[in-house]
């Protein structure tokens, strides 16, 4: 039995549609059942209650041989930190307690480099947490998500541009969500592996956010431009438009610094993903923005 946390979430919704679709025995740990689609739930068993309830996620690993952890997605802690290293810990005890023999969590590349990464540097100190439970543990390593254009559709469509704090001619990993899952899935089946490790997953190419502006043209037929903005203005848009907490405003623009600074460059280089951004791009974007 596998035990999928935040299964209505970005990760955990694919991995529980993967799972299930390969006939694996899935139970899912959620707050709000009636949050999982209709076709899914019939085919999962359901744990109800929170990742920080110890007692509860205890009682949800139970009989389950492998776990899926992923801290939650919140923009308004204000402990950055705090917030990851709470549930982390909350975890580490439950699968103690639960003798729980192989974890894959979800964290972020960037390990064994030495710069403050605001939230990443979060994701960090939850798999050091999460590697001394004594479980095996598989922490996914990975790059900046696809997906993060998707929280620029509203500037792309109206003036064709987007922002971020970053080299728009920087090259970097990005992966889709949807090949983390995969490579996720494949842990959490094979029934294998032992150790704690870090496991690299940093998609098919370096590309930077000039060059996806320049794809996004191509594939829209009108004009796209990529805009560096400054860490004090970028923290502003954050705070204005997407309401998010002072602490995480710091801490996202803390991360995409470092990113920009080489925070990836610390680990050598994987290709073993599939999805190209332009792929990506044309199956979720260009019809948003065109």
């Amino acid at each position: 039995m596998i035990l999928v946390t935040t299964p209505t979430g970005n990760t955990g919704s694919v991995i529980v549609q993967q799972l299930v679709e390969r006939g694996q025995q899935v139970r899912i740990f959620v707050r709000d059942p009636e949050k999982i689609p209709a076709d899914i739930l019939e085919k999962v068993e359901v744990a109800t209650g929170s990742l920080l309830n110890e007692s509860e996620f205890t009682e949800a690993l139970q009989g389950c041989e492998t776990l899926y952890f992923c801290v939650p997605q919140s923009n308004t802690q204000e402990d950055v930190n705090a917030y990851y290293e709470n549930f982390a810990n909350v975890a580490s005890n439950a699968i103690k307690n639960a003798d729980t023999r192989r974890v894959v969590y979800l964290s972020s590349g960037g390990k064994e480099s030495n710069l403050q990464a605001g939230l990443i540097t979060a994701l960090h100190k939850g798999e050091d947490i999460i590697s001394q439970s004594g479980a095996s543990v598989r922490a996914l390593r990975c790059p900046v998500f696809y997906e993060s254009i998707l929280y620029q559709i509203s500037s792309l469509k109206k003036m064709g541009m987007f922002f971020l704090p970053i080299d728009g001619n920087y090259k970097m990993p990005q992966v889709a969500i949807k090949d983390i899952a995969a490579k996720a899935v494949e842990l959490l089946i094979d029934k294998t592996w032992a150790g704690v490790e870090g496991y690299e997953i940093q998609g098919p190419e370096d590309i930077s956010y000039n060059d996806i502006a320049v794809q996004l043209s191509e594939l829209t037929g009108r004009p796209i431009r990529f805009q560096q903005v400054s860490n004090e203005d970028y923290i502003k848009t954050l705070l204005g438009q997407h309401h998010t907490s002072q602490a995480f405003a710091i801490s996202l623009t803390e991360m995409l610094t470092a990113i920009g600074n080489g925070l990836y460059d610390a680990e050598p280089r994987t290709d073993d993903t599939t999805t190209t951004i332009k792929e990506w791009m044309i199956e979720n974007v260009v019809d948003k923005i065109k």
